[in-house]
């Protein structure tokens, strides 16, 4: 198996963008090696984020690299957010009423399924917390997710707030009536937790706890993201008790004959910029195939004599437009594949086949035995059987002379169309350059 191997890096950086570079780059040399999996899910990504009187929060588990500079953003935009409600909680002499209030019987006739269902429900008045609960503090998120993050800890579905009521089949009249209980005047919210009698209580009781915190402002804390880069409470953040020696791995030193001895594999970007300057692939082609996962497929191509751009391209672009067209690519096998590409180079097929000749390797895969090599050779003897210059020239001929008014209608300028007849009757047996060349000799013959 492949080991997992944690990186640490702790850079200072002011901008969302160049956390996300620095994971980017990261993850770049990690391939470099040849020696780790990749994927979605393959690698996770814990980013930290602290801001000027704010907190650092670690966020677990994030796995999309593309989503990392949102991340990062939505935190500060979190902390932020928590630092304006506690200067406005200050600015109001806030308080936790610690007072947990059974407030079952209210609710007895309710219509709110919840509650209605709950063996007891519970209210903490949060004193002078009105219109701050139910504020914004991520897309999609609120001061009150909070809380009920805190709350589901007991087991319990969630809370309910006096800022987002009446709402969930609780009515005005039932809130109204919630207040007066338990004594809120209006600059307050009320929080109530719907469980058995334990959970209830275990849950208000974390409301409570995380009110205070609001009070104080940012806690440290250990986070999940959420889909489209918002997240939620996990666990408090391990201070340095938690930090142990791994016991299960030994330490190994690294010595200078072996570090020496270390090989250090050519970077991905500059594996790029050989391609670029030893191939003559564009700067765009050559990138994608230095970061592609069929990139050994490639470079084995190219070793095995396959002209570079014809490999790129029918790794990338082909295979990738027959998969958007349903076509199960990776049914293909990657000998089979280079198998292919070396037909092709030997003219045994047209690169104008490559196509169907994927596709119906991917139809049949599975059906029969036989090594790579065998199962190409006969899906071209199926798709594309050999076709001789002689035929190429008779198919022209015929060609030309169905369509003879056409073709001195149109003089050269009927190249183009007529190319397109005998290539689907040739179905790529023969490299397009060759039928171009038969086509261009008969309509200057026919022409002069």
């Amino acid at each position: 198996g492949i080991p997992l191997v944690e990186i640490t890096t702790a850079p200072c950086m002011r901008t969302p963008e160049a956390v996300q570079e620095v994971a980017g780059y990261i993850g770049m040399v990690l391939r470099s090696t040849g020696r780790v999996k990749r994927g979605l899910g393959t690698i996770r990504q814990d980013i930290n984020v602290s801001i000027a009187g704010g907190a650092r929060v670690e966020i677990k588990g994030v796995q999309d690299l593309d989503l990392i500079a949102e991340v990062v953003r939505r935190e500060v935009q979190r902390q932020v957010a928590l630092l304006a409600i506690r200067d406005e909680l200050l600015r109001r002499g806030a308080r936790v009423d610690h007072t947990v209030v059974d407030v079952t019987a209210l609710f007895s006739g309710t219509k709110s399924s919840i509650l209605k269902k709950a063996k007891s429900i519970l209210a903490v008045r949060l004193c002078g917390f009105a219109g701050l609960v139910g504020r914004e503090i991520q897309p999609g998120r609120r001061l009150g997710s909070e809380m009920s993050d805190y709350a589901k800890k007991c087991g319990v579905g969630g809370i309910f707030h006096t800022d987002e009521l009446p709402a969930y089949g609780v009515t005005a009249e039932e809130v109204a009536r919630l207040r007066e209980f338990v004594g809120a005047a209006e600059e307050d919210c009320v929080a109530i937790v719907a469980a058995g009698r334990e959970r209830a209580g275990c849950a208000a009781e974390q409301v409570m706890i995380r009110a205070e915190m609001a009070l104080a402002g940012v806690p440290e804390e250990t986070r999940k993201m959420l889909d489209e880069g918002s997240s939620a409470y996990m666990r408090p953040l391990p201070g340095a008790a938690r930090m142990y020696p791994e016991t299960d791995v030994f330490p190994v030193v690294i010595d200078e004959p072996l570090w020496e001895s270390i090989t250090v594999p050519e970077l991905l970007t500059h594996r790029a910029e050989r391609f670029v300057r030893e191939f003559g692939l564009d700067e765009d082609l050559a990138r994608q195939v230095a970061f592609s996962e069929r990139l050994p497929t490639f470079e084995a191509a190219v070793a095995a004599g396959v002209r570079p751009t014809i490999a790129a391209r029918t790794l990338l672009a082909t295979c990738r437009e027959l998969a958007r067209d349903g076509v199960a690519v990776d049914r293909v096998s990657e000998d089979e594949i280079l198998a292919l590409l070396s037909a092709v180079e030997a003219n045994r097929a047209a690169k104008e086949a490559i196509p169907d000749l994927l596709t119906e390797l991917a139809r049949t895969a599975g059906e029969g035995a036989g090594t790579p090599q065998e199962r190409v050779d006969a899906v071209i003897a199926k798709m594309a059987p050999a076709v001789s210059q002689a035929d190429v020239e008779s198919i022209v001929r015929r060609v030309v002379a169905e369509r003879e008014a056409f073709a001195r209608e149109r003089g050269m300028g009927a190249l183009g169309p007529l190319m397109g007849v005998v290539m689907q009757e040739l179905r790529g047996s023969v490299d397009g350059k060759v039928v171009s060349e038969t086509l261009r000799r008969e309509l200057g013959r026919l022409l002069s």
